[in-house]
């Protein structure tokens, strides 16, 4: 199992990759199991990774059925992440600082 922690110092989410094989991921987020595909996690990442040198831009993870899951959103005003498959829905609302912790757990730091 690898995990990820989204924080804003307050309050932590954690995505914990429970299983994966070349196709698809199985992910627990909080309490929810979901399923994605390896594309649309790569996806995510590259995404993340980029909004995060820019500090600007959107990194959308999505599920094996296409609905978001989770966005995250680099702005002059800091970090928003929202978690689309909570209930209630969760957003937490932070500064750069943060993500580099994510962006190191999410595993292609050295690929850019």
């Amino acid at each position: 199992m690898h995990t990820i922690e989204f924080s804003d110092g307050n309050d932590t989410v954690q995505i914990v990759i429970e299983s994966a094989n070349r196709e698809r991921l199985t992910l627990k987020i909080d309490q929810s199991r979901m399923a994605t595909s390896v594309t649309a996690y790569l996806s995510f990442a590259e995404a993340f990774a980029e909004a995060f040198h820019a500090l600007q831009g959107t990194a959308t993870l999505r599920d094996i059925d296409e609905n978001e899951v989770m966005d995250v959103i680099f702005s002059h005003r800091g970090v928003r992440i929202m978690f689309h498959t909570s209930l209630p829905k969760k957003t937490l609302q932070t500064d750069q600082s943060y993500m580099t912790e994510p962006m190191r757990q999410i595993g292609i730091w050295n690929r850019l």
